[in-house]
C-alpha cells in the first residue's frame, strides 16, 4: 500500500508542476488575439492594455496564450512577463518556494530580443564596382507588358490614369 501511495504523489506532483511553472505576463499595449500566428488571421478579440495572460506555447514571434477566458496568439513584443503591478518582475508562483527567499536578478525565462539593419560603410561604397551579371540577374525578374497585361486581367483590374508628381510633390497637369 506504502508503493501505490508513494507512486500516486509521484504522479500528483508530475501533472501539478507544469500548471504551476506556466508564464503569465500582461499586454504591454493594446493587441489583437488571433486565431493563428499569422498576421492576417482572425481575430478573436481586442486585449487591453495591462490584460493578464497565461503563456502555452511560443512560435517565432508569436505566444500562444490564455486570456480573459479564450485562448489565442498574440505578438510577443505585445507582451511582458511577470505581472502588470510588479513592473514585469517574475515572482515565480509557487515554484518560488524552492528558492529559499533568495531574490532573483532577472527571471531565467526572459529573453532579450534586438533588431537591426547593417548598412555599408563609406570604405565598402567606394570600393564598390558594378556587376554586369547581376543586373542582368535582376533584369530577368521583370515582367513584360504583355505577362502585366495577362495578370492584371486575371485579377480583375482596370487602367487607371495617375498623375506624375513634379520635384516639388505637386502632380503635373499631363502623365508621362
Amino acid at each position: 500500500m506504502k508503493i501505490g501511495l508513494g507512486a500516486l504523489i509521484a504522479l500528483l506532483c508530475c501533472a501539478v508542476t507544469p500548471v504551476l511553472a506556466a508564464e503569465t505576463g500582461y499586454t504591454l499595449r493594446s493587441t489583437d488575439l488571433k486565431l493563428r500566428p499569422f498576421l492576417d488571421a482572425e481575430t478573436l478579440q481586442a486585449l487591453p492594455v495591462n490584460t493578464r495572460v497565461d503563456i502555452l506555447q511560443r512560435q517565432g514571434a508569436w505566444m500562444r496564450v490564455n486570456s480573459l477566458k479564450q485562448q489565442g496568439w498574440v505578438r510577443m513584443l505585445s507582451v511582458r512577463l511577470g505581472s502588470a503591478d510588479q513592473g514585469g518582475q517574475e515572482d515565480g508562483g509557487w515554484l518560488s518556494v524552492f528558492a529559499l527567499g533568495k531574490p532573483r536578478s532577472s527571471s531565467p525565462t526572459t529573453a532579450t530580443v534586438t533588431t537591426g539593419v547593417r548598412g555599408f560603410s563609406e570604405e565598402e561604397l567606394k570600393a564598390s564596382t558594378p556587376s554586369p551579371a547581376e543586373f542582368d540577374k535582376l533584369a530577368s525578374f521583370a515582367a513584360t507588358p504583355d505577362q502585366a497585361a495577362a495578370l492584371a486581367a486575371a485579377g480583375a483590374l482596370a487602367t487607371r490614369q495617375v498623375p506624375y508628381y513634379a520635384d516639388n510633390g505637386k502632380p503635373e497637369r499631363s502623365a508621362k
